[in-house]
């Protein structure tokens, strides 16, 4: 089979990666040890970044697509032409943007990564220009792309509802996660003390992951939190993500630890009372799955995408319930509920593997390209 020649458009991807960035990550290194035919290229606007990703893929620099703006001032120019330069059959954009505004081409295939529809559920959490990009570039997707992915069946029904996209170029391709090993478990619990003296913490600690924005509902969480540490004075609430925005009042016990490194979350994961998640809205809730790997207690929300990610091996709560919130929170503390969790968490986990996402986005590739189009998984493991 000839080789598939992808160019992967890594805007928003500079040093600290969120979840389109580990998204957009993960899916390359998957791609390279299944070993497919594939070369892929990363699209990148920011050559001076520090990130090893980009030193160990081939790379193409776009500087004017460094932000929002550019991106859909340039990217309709820029995008065509670094297809022609690498004589690219797909040019992948995995940040949601699309930004296409000429029809199909026979030439080359385009895919966007739209990974969840809050501009449009939820516009009062969105910013006038991301509401702008849904309500234009996407809006038009189905004349300017080969194909849409998603990340959740929740994801794929909402932009089927608001944005009319079609259903045989809409398609769902799950995300994955590392899956660690008893020897990583055993590591992380020699390495957990010297790190908790390091940022301060001391257990029990609940964790949060992810932005200060509010669907994410962090308000909920620091006002369920407040409630448990009335009664359990020893327990503390850790944050890890970029800090609210002004100098919101924080409850006694909460300490926010900014961005952490990878190797300091997966030992944070790991020793933590349970991850905190009661979201709003999620087009797939990245960390409840990385917690559940690593065999942490998730408590999610029981809205949008987050059922069909925790399923029953986690407690899935009323966002808007405190009092839900705080009892799943006191429960566990429990340990006999932890060791249950841990268990159903690390079984629910081993469904989801970045192979496993990489294998169905190689699929669509040969759909959209017209290539032969595989018909089962390989063995991955996942």
């Amino acid at each position: 089979m000839n080789t598939l020649r992808v160019g992967l458009l890594t805007y928003g991807m500079s040093q600290h990666l969120t979840g389109i960035g580990r998204y957009a990550r993960e899916l390359t290194y998957a791609f390279r040890r299944l070993g497919v035919p594939l070369h892929l290229v990363l699209l990148n606007p920011y050559p001076e970044s520090p990130l090893s990703w980009y030193r160990d893929f081939e790379t193409f620099p776009l500087p004017r697509l460094r932000r929002l703006p550019g991106v859909l001032a340039f990217g309709p120019l820029d995008l065509p032409a670094a297809q022609r330069r690498l004589r690219l059959d797909i040019i992948h954009d995995p940040c949601g943007i699309a930004p296409f505004v000429t029809p199909r081409t026979p030439r080359y295939a385009r895919l966007v990564t739209i990974h969840d529809a809050i501009p449009l559920v939820h516009p009062e959490y969105q910013p006038w220009l991301t509401r702008f990009v849904y309500r234009t570039y996407l809006a038009k997707t189905p004349a300017t792309v080969d194909g849409i992915i998603t990340t959740s069946t929740a994801s794929r029904l909402d932009l089927m509802r608001h944005l009319h996209l079609p259903e045989d170029r809409l398609h769902v391709t799950r995300l994955g996660t590392r899956y660690p090993t008893l020897q990583d478990l055993h590591r992380w619990r020699g390495e957990l003390p010297s790190l908790l003296r390091q940022y301060r913490l001391s257990q029990p600690y609940y964790l949060y992951v992810g932005s200060a924005h509010k669907r994410k509902n962090i308000a909920g969480s620091l006002q369920a939190f407040e409630r448990v540490h009335r009664h359990h004075p020893e327990t503390t609430l850790a944050l890890v993500g970029p800090p609210p925005p002004g100098q919101p009042r924080m409850p006694p016990g909460v300490r926010r630890l900014g961005f952490v490194p990878d190797a300091h979350l997966d030992v944070l994961y790991y020793g933590a009372t349970a991850l905190v998640f009661p979201s709003f809205y999620e087009g797939f809730g990245l960390p409840a799955l990385e917690a559940l790997a690593h065999g942490t207690p998730v408590i999610a929300s029981n809205l949008s995408s987050l059922p069909e990610v925790v399923g029953l091996a986690g407690f899935l709560v009323n966002p808007r319930n405190l009092e839900e919130l705080q009892q799943a929170m006191e429960a566990c503390l429990r340990p006999d509920v932890r060791l249950r969790l841990f268990h159903a968490g690390r079984e629910r986990a081993e469904e989801f593997s970045w192979e496993r996402t990489a294998w169905e986005t190689w699929a669509i590739y040969q759909r959209v390209t017209g290539r032969a189009h595989a018909k089962s998984l390989p063995e991955t493991g996942a």
